[in-house]
């Protein structure tokens, strides 16, 4: 109203002046004031929407190299554990060959059916194996497991030698890939030098790895099209397996390869191009620990960012938008900027009552495990009185009515005293079980090769009328329990005894390498070995799957040794075959923090 009248008093007097009124200018400079400052904000809001778009294509991209390079290595690791089992199958199936051979004094001493039999029955197991082959020591070939009807024997083996192969360090070697005479199809050659005890040079063995059956199991991944599974020989720098198939590609030098030469770690992403293409791809490598292979995936870059080009085209697409409604810009980033708070509050709300929760139930199942304790050695002690009721009333029968019982009720009688015992026993063992579940950790440094001799020792000193032969490896340690590693070593090397009283001699033979980030040990045995279907029931306790053969036990002793290896962080598992002995392996961790460390948390 002030204005108002203002501009009333003013208007008459205009004609009698020249000069423009000073609210006039004072507007005008306003309205140029306000377009500036239209401007500047448009200019501050479009380049804070530039920074933000280009901090979250960034982000974006990152994040989408991150979940393929991700991704890509956890193929990689699958692929690596099905690669070494393949080739660790093949390589022990030529080292049971190479010693049947070795004993025999070479190939001559076998019928040619006969070792082609041989051959055929351990091919029958390989299913990555498309042939076997046995060549004598002049590199003739001796004999083959292919079909009856293919007779191209030079095909199958190399031309015949004039002077002897060089000895290997470990007697294995893997071959430059090649294409079948059978199939057509590319196999890659593993062989194994044959030499006899004085160290005479007796031929070679040999297993045709068929590329055929890994593009199978490669198949089956439902990788994309233009995925590529690679595997390079890391000594020879050449390309060994090749998916999907490309003829040109296979057996193909990668001396350039970023995965050929020394590397600090066993795994390795790169991104570039690879094998001479124009377009980039992201390559995930992963060496093998025991042999010379390198196992890789690799994914074009553009289908790795086929989502964060999706995404980018989506931020650029509301850039743009919101460029055009400065209005809707500052609300749009508000509540996105609010939205990625909440999301952040809430999931950090979420952790905290996460880690309420896992403590909660860590106390429950602690309390819920000293129950479980307390319950075993109460019905321990409560089944022991019947039992020892049963014994008694059981001699007690024999000693006054002996002389009216028969052979049958002797027997009977026997039997039921048997039982008791038995039965005895079996508590025993659980209360066993039940302290290796729950005895407290103390870590040291353990000398396991001392250990296995010791054990060793005890049983040849109690059983001298077997002939046994062992071989324990030197400076086999761990940072573990020494007294529960003690007690699985006696279990295991205990079963190793008991089922190989049959051979003659008795071999044992403990042993251990590294593993990665772990110690691995093992303990062979030339027993009576078992079906590896039914390998999944020994760790199990009460199940024993020679009862029937006269082998007594309990069947706590492998359970127990789960147990503990389980306890040290490690893991346990077992390779056999019938008539042919049993390795069990186990591992631990080659860090005392590993193995402390989920019991630091329990505390905590």
């Amino acid at each position: 109203m002030e204005r108002a009248r203002s501009h009333a008093s003013v208007l008459p007097a205009l004609p009698q002046t020249g000069d423009a009124p000073a609210p006039d200018r004072n507007a005008g400079k306003s309205l140029r004031r306000l377009r500036l400052a239209v401007w500047v904000t448009f200019a501050l809001m479009a380049a804070l929407v530039i920074g933000v778009g280009a901090s979250l294509v960034r982000y974006d991209r990152e994040q989408a190299l991150k979940r393929a390079e991700s991704e890509l290595q956890s193929l990689t690791r699958l692929l690596e554990e099905h690669v070494a089992r393949s080739f660790g199958e093949t390589e022990s199936a030529l080292a049971d060959l190479a010693g049947l051979l070795a004993t025999r004094n070479g190939a001559d001493a076998f019928g040619e059916r006969e070792l082609q039999a041989t051959l055929r029955q351990r091919a029958g197991h390989l299913p990555e194996v498309e042939y076997l082959y046995v060549e004598r020591e002049d590199g003739s070939l001796a004999a083959h497991s292919r079909d009856a009807q293919t007779r191209d024997n030079a095909a199958v083996a190399p031309a015949p030698r004039t002077a002897l192969p060089q000895r290997l360090a470990d007697g294995f070697e893997i071959g430059n890939p090649t294409r079948s005479p059978g199939s057509g199809q590319w196999v890659t050659p593993v062989t194994r030098q044959v030499f006899d005890a004085s160290g005479k040079y007796l031929g070679t063995v040999g297993a045709a790895i068929s590329h055929a059956y890994f593009d199978g199991m490669y198949r089956e991944l439902q990788l994309s099209d233009r995925d590529t599974i690679l595997i390079l020989h890391a000594t020879r720098a050449i390309t060994l397996i090749h998916h999907p198939p490309i003829d040109s590609l296979i057996g193909v030098s990668v001396m350039d390869s970023p995965a050929i030469g020394p590397q600090e770690s066993r795994s390795l992403v790169v991104t570039g191009t690879l094998n001479g293409e124009s377009a980039e791809r992201v390559t995930a490598y992963r060496r093998l620990a025991d042999r010379p292979l390198v196992v890789g995936t690799s994914r074009l870059l553009d289908d790795a960012l086929a989502d964060f080009e999706e995404h980018r085209s989506r931020i650029a697409a509301a850039a743009t938008f919101m460029l055009v409604l400065l209005g809707a810009l500052a609300l749009l980033l508000h509540r996105d900027t609010l939205r990625r708070d909440e999301d952040r509050q809430a999931l950090a709300e979420l952790n905290a009552t996460l880690e309420d929760r896992v403590r909660i139930r860590t106390e429950e199942l602690e309390q819920t495990n000293r129950e479980l304790l307390s319950f075993s050695y109460s019905v321990s002690h409560d089944l022991r009185a019947p039992l020892r009721a049963i014994n008694g009333f059981a001699h007690a029968l024999e000693e006054d009515y002996g002389e009216r019982l028969d052979d049958t009720g002797h027997n009977y009688l026997a039997r039921l005293k048997m039982a008791s015992l038995r039965m005895g026993d079996l508590i025993d063992e659980l209360l066993k079980l039940a302290s290796v579940s729950h005895r407290p950790l103390h870590i040291e440094h353990t000398d396991v090769s001392a250990i296995a001799r010791e054990i060793l020792g005890d049983l040849a000193s109690h059983s001298r009328e077997r002939v046994m032969l062992f071989h324990v490896d030197p400076d086999l340690g761990a940072d573990a329990d020494a007294a529960l590693i003690r007690k699985a070593l006696e279990n295991l090397i205990g079963n190793a005894w008991k089922f190989s009283r049959d051979s003659h001699p008795t071999l044992i033979q403990v042993g251990g390498r590294l593993h990665g980030d772990e110690n691995l040990f093992y303990v062979t045995d030339n027993g009576i070995g078992f079906d590896m279907e039914h390998a999944a029931r020994l760790f199990q306790p009460f199940q024993q799957l020679h009862k029937r053969d006269g082998f007594e036990g309990a069947g706590i002793g492998l359970a127990s040794v789960r147990r503990i290896i389980e306890r040290h962080g490690g893991s346990v598992w077992v390779e056999s075959a019938p008539g042919t002995g049993t390795t069990v392996f186990f591992t631990l961790p080659r860090s005392p923090a590993m193995v402390r460390r989920p019991r630091e948390r329990m505390q905590k």
